[in-house]
């Protein structure tokens, strides 16, 4: 691993000690409140066999420290400022800096409809954080920079407040900011391929701003949903949607089911977002709709909503306790339950991680599994096959294990992972897990799916971009050599084919049971699918 100079001590960055990793940058705990950032250089393993992120690399190792010094003193308190420089040698070359380590989540999470359903919370106080960055962004402002990049990776909730990273790519006068994050690039500023053309301005920020409040309040982007006009030829193809101004608002869209609806939202505040995705309204987002923005929780539903009445008791049928339809035959349950779980250092469900090493409950105490990287390690198992990897240094080791018997089996070959990693889960059955990686990667998020059989062979890789189940993959249920994913259009079946993952058969009379953010498990007598939904939890019986 490579040293570093810091306040005149030199000091060795322990793969231990990384907290993560992005495109062009490792970020690694100093263990005193402080945090390193760290610019990968030319010579990285991620930019193996890439010349042009290697000269990229070189440009940025020889621009940065004069960017960094030329950030104004006057940053708002939100801004997670430089406190330090790191140097390669004792007086050498700057190659990366120090600040404080802060608390919270990502705000990207909080726009995710599975995590908002595991981290409940009051909407009041998302619509808290929401108000503290746009305080956070006018003071940018006024100090005259310009975020570029702005995107919701790089914004942290803690509680109230909010906290802005990734201060070295910020853009200032003579440091322009080349990067951009195609899900918040105001699209005023791109050809039709969607390629940066134009140099990003306040407005652009603003807009990025407005894609994260839709995205915090309602769960989907401003170019979500799928568009279906009436007529077939007037369809918009997903790419071209954000130069067309064909916005999640508009009319022709099928709307997102796990998406809060978009009435749970004041007029007013729909009415400011159309005009800025599709009538190109720029400026300061107004910052008295933030104010008056409200979150209640409705008495009958316990759905939290903005607007006068509650959008999903206004619209919502009870359905009867048990129904047949074709082949379809369902009923309220309430054992259902998921048969697996994600490793952590707490030994309550008989797998553990434990400093360097994978721990067991045995019948005469403890047992190691394997050893594993401390602090960079993501595990999975239920009670017949765990699945887990760490990355450090630009390599990434997967490994399986029973976590009955037996030792670690770390010769899972996992395809290169590139970028920053923003989100890993495993899907397990009995004999084959489904990992799935989402990392962003030049402001694009990509989901990468390892399909790893109980012998550590690599059954499949691909990446998963652009196909409408990957949304319900959170929820899948592993039974066999399948994939049972829930979505907006009922469950569907994926499967390793000779062409790649792909979905193989839709259970069409599901559609009006199930959504994206349901979560889907084998029934305890293994001859029918559990559906827990939001408030309740179903038993399918497939045909």
């Amino acid at each position: 691993m490579p040293a570093v100079w810091i306040d005149g001590e030199r000091v060795r960055l322990d793969a231990s000690a990384l907290l993560g990793q992005g495109g062009e940058a490792e970020v690694y705990d100093l263990g005193d409140g402080r945090v390193l950032k760290w610019w990968k250089p030319p010579e990285h393993p991620d930019y193996d066999g890439l010349p042009d992120a290697q000269a990229q690399a070189r440009r940025r190792l020889a621009e940065q420290p004069a960017k960094l010094r030329a950030l104004p003193g006057n940053l708002p308190a939100a801004v997670v400022r430089p406190s330090g420089l790191a140097l390669a040698t004792k007086r050498g070359a700057v190659v990366g800096y120090v600040m404080p380590k802060i608390a919270g989540h990502p705000l990207h999470a909080y726009g995710e409809p599975r995590w908002r359903r595991d981290h409940p919370l009051d909407g009041n106080e998302v619509i808290a954080a929401l108000r503290a960055l746009h305080d956070a962004i006018a003071g940018l402002h006024r100090a005259g920079v310009v975020i570029g990049d702005c995107n919701d990776l790089n914004v942290f909730v803690d509680g109230p407040r909010v906290h802005l990273i990734d201060v070295d790519s910020y853009q200032l006068p003579g440091f322009p900011c080349a990067m951009f994050s195609e899900r918040f690039v105001d699209p005023r500023l791109c050809d039709p391929s969607g390629a940066l053309v134009k140099p990003h301005d306040e407005h652009s920020d603003w807009f990025a701003f407005a894609v994260m409040v839709l995205r915090a309040l309602v769960y989907v982007g401003p170019w979500g949903g799928v568009h279906q006009p009436a007529d077939p030829t007037k369809r918009c193809p997903p790419p071209a949607r954000p130069h067309r101004r064909v916005s999640v608002l508009g009319p022709d869209i099928i709307y997102p089911r796990a998406a809060r609806p978009i009435a749970s939202l004041p007029d007013e505040l729909v009415t400011e977002l159309r005009a800025i995705f599709e009538r190109d309204q720029r400026g300061v987002f107004p910052r008295a709709l933030l104010d008056r923005l409200r979150m209640r929780t409705c008495s009958t539903c316990g759905d939290e909503h903005a607007a006068l009445r509650c959008p999903r008791c206004a619209t919502t049928v009870i359905a009867p306790p048990a129904i047949v339809h074709g082949r379809l035959r369902w009923q309220h349950v309430t054992d259902a339950r998921v048969d697996g779980y994600e490793v952590t250092r707490e030994p309550r469900h008989g797998v553990w991680l434990d400093g360097g090493a994978l721990w067991r409950r045995g019948a005469l105490g403890p047992e190691r599994i394997g050893d594993v990287l401390a602090g960079q390690t993501r595990a999975w198992a239920n009670r017949r096959l765990g699945v887990g990897f760490y990355r450090a240094g630009g390599y990434a080791v997967g490994f399986v294990f029973r976590p009955d018997r037996g030792r670690l089996d770390d010769r899972v070959a996992l395809p290169k992972i590139r970028g920053q990693l923003v989100d890993a889960h495993a899907t397990l059955g009995t004999d084959r897990a489904w990992l799935w990686l989402v990392t962003a990667d030049a402001g694009r998020l990509v989901t990468t799916c390892i399909v790893i059989g109980d012998d550590a062979r690599v059954l499949a890789a691909e990446a998963i971009i652009d196909i409408a189940w990957l949304a319900g993959a959170r929820g899948a249920c592993a039974i066999g050599p399948h994939l049972f994913v829930p979505t907006d259009d009922g469950i569907v079946r994926v499967e390793v084919t000779p062409a790649g993952i792909a979905q193989t058969r839709t259970f069409a009379e599901t559609r009006p049971l199930v959504t994206s953010a349901d979560v889907l498990a084998l029934s305890p007598a293994g001859d029918a699918l559990d559906v827990m939904r939001r408030h309740d939890c179903i038993r399918m019986q497939l045909g």
